[in-house]
């Protein structure tokens, strides 16, 4: 039991995927935490994605054994060494959202007694260096340091009058038969949107998606938080002239008119041009914000991307209180539309960073590091491996990678999967030489479905597709960098390295070198270009077999 002068180390807001994976990499650090959470274990996916399926993939049939690659495509499960996967709970590729509800329920058992359920958090303050946080049953907690995972609990409503005569996404009711021979228009166009009209096409007389921008594909801008192809159907129906439409046009202004609503809308192509569209339900998708009105004024950030999300540092943490921090999809204020930090399979790696970034608060030690050998063959080989094999920077390219000091007494130093938005402020790299890995994507150009790609081994262009970046750099500025062939199987390790039946590509021509090369034998030889470009280590020739 608790004192009231009790001060915890850290105390976690919400008991969602981030709080708990929070949570999890706290306990292995030893640092106290409870978790208070408004609802139950997993809240948000109780009620969320309001038709139920999840379409955060569940890759059960991977042909990997390696744990971590295996999470490259697993969507769904927390970080641990235990072994607990969602593969093992749902074997859906889209799963259903209350078997990941269930899943999160196991998960929180480990820590069950330092969970507190139904507790409403009301104010969060500062008091020297101590947070006060007051909660609904009239308790004080104080803690050293404070992670808000609360997500974005409250409803983003676009600026048009007469918006609060639109149904809600949040709470109306998604029965299809509600609707059935009725017309139809759904504010927004991203996979919620879209998701609501899928699930209304055989019993609507019409459906109209309207926003003011352009449907945004996530095969095209590799964001999926960009409509989804699970979500996509719909679009036949507008194609096909099946009385559905997609609407480029901002709302102006919805008015009752009768047992109907009447949407005024400007439309984005046309400058000038009105439609007034009539409808029998009106339903705003138009997404969530994070609710501040907990946060005491005082350490009140500044709302960044329309209102939406607190402003934070490199390290998730209040640019308005130091010790204040954030999890899960709040994080990314710090990437926004850019990777996927704002789901689970993107932010489970941001939030192992930042337990790490919390525990350095709280006991002062610096953040750990592993050590990577500073010769030619172990260091390529090593790159090698980690860029085939890890799931941080392949989930979150160019944000998260890793970072090998190559200088000073810390020479050796290895950092797995960091924010390369702290690598550009940590002290552990002010004034020395470090080489800085990620995976990053190319430009596809104007069609992502036919895409010109690089055929030779110089490591110069950046092709379309994944493929690993390897920067020399020194206090932020780049001294060299290369950027390594892409691969289908994103692979690049020697035949033997490979799991057996696994991937399928074995050999490709490469006009420069004459002759077909397996994937291992041009990373190899690219990685060796760039250490002799960048001067380091003694040049060692990569052999390459003839043919």
């Amino acid at each position: 039991m608790e004192t009231a002068n009790h001060v915890t180390d850290c105390l976690i807001i919400g008991a969602g995927p981030a709080g708990l994976q929070a949570a999890y990499f706290l306990d292995r650090k030893g640092i106290s935490f409870r978790i208070l959470e408004r609802g139950a274990v997993g809240q948000f996916f109780r009620r969320f994605p309001r038709h139920r399926m999840l379409i955060s993939i569940n890759k059960v049939h991977t042909g990997l054994s390696n744990p971590d690659t295996k999470l490259r495509f697993d969507w769904n499960s927390l970080l641990n060494d235990e072994g607990q996967m969602f593969t093992d709970v749902s074997r859906r590729y889209f799963p259903d959202a209350d078997d990941y509800v269930g899943y999160l329920d196991a998960f929180a058992e480990r820590f069950a007694d330092r969970i507190s359920c139904g507790v409403e958090v009301t104010r969060i303050g500062k008091e020297g260096e101590l947070f006060t946080v007051e909660t609904g049953d009239g308790a004080t907690h104080h803690a050293r340091t404070v992670i808000v995972a609360t997500g974005v609990s409250r409803p983003w409503h676009a600026d048009i009058e007469g918006i609060g005569l639109a149904e809600q996404y949040h709470d109306f009711d998604p029965t299809p038969e509600r609707f059935r021979d009725k017309r139809v228009a759904i504010l927004g166009k991203g996979n919620s949107a879209f998701e609501t009209a899928e699930s209304l096409i055989e019993e609507a007389q019409a459906i109209h998606v309207v926003s003011p921008n352009p449907v945004k594909f996530a095969w095209n801008t590799h964001f999926v938080g960009n409509l989804r192809a699970v979500n996509n159907n719909f679009l036949d129906t507008y194609q096909l002239k099946s009385q559905n439409a997609v609407v480029d046009g901002a709302v102006t202004r919805i008015e009752k008119e009768g047992d109907g609503l009447t949407l005024h809308v400007a439309m984005s192509a046309a400058e000038g041009h009105e439609i007034v569209l009539h409808y029998d339900h009106v339903i705003a998708c138009t997404g969530f914000r994070f609710d501040d009105s907990i946060l005491d004024p005082a350490i009140r950030p500044e709302m960044r991307h329309m209102g939406k999300f607190p402003a934070m540092t490199a390290e998730w943490e209040s640019e308005a209180a130091p010790g204040l921090f954030f999890a899960g999809t709040i994080m990314q204020c710090r990437d926004f539309k850019k990777t996927m930090s704002g789901f689970v399979h993107g932010f489970r790696h941001n939030v192992k960073c930042l337990a790490e970034f919390v525990a350095g608060r709280v006991t002062g030690q610096p953040y750990p590091h592993g050590t990577a050998p500073l010769d030619r063959p172990a260091l390529g080989g090593l790159l090698i491996d980690r860029i085939s094999t890890a799931s941080g920077m392949f989930l979150q390219p160019s944000f998260l990678g890793d970072v090998i000091v190559l200088d000073g007494p810390e020479a050796g130093a290895h950092y797995t999967d960091v924010p390369m938005h702290w690598a550009d402020e940590a002290p552990e790299f002010r004034g020395r030489t470090v080489l800085r890995v990620t995976l990053e994507f190319g430009n596809f150009g104007p069609d992502p479905m036919h895409v010109k790609r690089a055929h030779t081994t110089d490591g110069d262009a950046a092709d379309p597709f994944i493929h690993p970046v390897l920067r020399l750099v020194r206090d932020g500025e780049v001294l060299a960098q290369a950027h390594l062939s892409d691969h289908l199987d994103s692979d690049w390790r020697a035949p033997g390295a490979k799991d057996a039946g696994a991937g399928t590509v074995q050999r490709m021509t490469y006009v420069d070198a004459g002759r077909t090369l397996s994937g291992n034998e041009v990373a190899e030889r690219q990685i060796a270009d760039f250490f002799d470009r960048a001067g380091l280590f003694a040049a060692t020739p990569v052999a390459v077999p003839a043919q």
